[in-house]
């Protein structure tokens, strides 16, 4: 249970807290301020509703998972050859936590456990930024849990004439068709593009491209035009250099984003790779990626 302590810097206090008041774990007297604090806080208020979309689609996108044989398996063996006989000889007992260990490991398949240094979970991570920061990271964070994970288009091949059409369809179209191949060259044969395309999601436009790697990996490149946000005005720190590009890198729900900035453009890095593994993909293409970008507006 966590009581909030209100004063100074309320919205950022609140925000804070979205993930345990989502959750149920909250007293009642702080949900009651919370809910006090929302009706009053449009701000705030936009920033549960995007944070309730995302976690909602992460589950879904879970739930319409199977378990793979092969994990199965290591379940039935698990409960075999565990020595805490007495603990599963309730049939409904063993249920229960052969189900907990199929749903954990369909997360681990899925989307690998993922960290942040210095916090031990994703949540930790995110209530430590304040709350522009946390903004900054919905914004590539929606499109990939979106578009890739609930709607499912990581499964779906689109050939590279079909990217290249006209943008009315959804393709990238002309301008941001170069894109591909850059990043084709760039990360080599260990990611497959599977599609690229123009989207829309929480009243913004996004140019997405969608790669699949060893090991069931799933990565976005999700670039957006800023709206006055910035990176490098909301208090963060530059996980990591490209060529001088500053890469920010965060972790929430599983998933790691590693973002950088043009004067004109966001772009994320978002995928279930491990924290190294996200950041050297970003790493790997921000410096041409924002090249791209600037060329394009220049």
């Amino acid at each position: 249970m966590k009581v909030i302590n209100f004063g100074e810097k309320a919205c950022e206090k609140v925000r804070g807290y979205f993930d345990s008041y989502l959750d149920n774990e909250l007293l009642v007297e702080t949900n009651h301020e919370v809910l006090r604090h929302l009706a009053s806080c449009e701000s705030c208020t936009q920033a549960l509703e995007a944070r309730t979309r995302v976690k909602q689609s992460l589950k879904r996108a879970v739930e319409r998972e199977e378990a793979p044989g092969i994990l199965l398996d290591s379940v039935r063996r698990t409960i075999r050859e565990s020595g805490r006989r007495r603990f599963f000889a309730h049939p409904f007992i063993a249920a229960a936590a052969a189900l907990a260990l199929v749903v954990s490991g369909i997360l681990a398949v899925r989307t690998s456990h993922l960290f942040v240094p210095g916090a031990t979970s994703g949540s930790e991570a995110l209530q430590a930024l304040s709350s522009e920061a946390q903004q900054i990271i919905q914004v590539g964070l929606i499109d990939h849990v979106h578009c890739a994970l609930q709607l499912g288009k990581w499964k779906e091949l689109i050939s590279f004439d079909q990217m290249r059409q006209d943008t009315g369809k959804g393709a990238l179209g002309p301008e941001f068709i170069g894109l591909v191949p850059l990043v084709k060259e760039k990360l080599g044969p260990d990611f497959q593009i599977v599609q690229g395309h123009r989207c829309r999601e929480n009243h913004r436009d996004y140019v997405h491209l969608i790669l699949t790697g060893q090991n069931g990996s799933i990565l976005s490149l999700v670039i957006t035009e800023k709206k006055g946000e910035s990176f490098s005005r909301a208090d963060l720190v530059a996980a990591t250099q490209a060529s001088g590009i500053p890469v920010y890198g965060y972790s929430q729900d599983r998933l790691e984003i590693a973002g950088f900035e043009t004067s004109q453009f966001l772009a994320y890095v978002v995928s279930n790779l491990d924290w190294a593994g996200n950041l050297k993909v970003a790493s790997t293409i921000a410096p041409s990626v924002s090249d791209y970008l600037r060329r394009l507006k220049g």
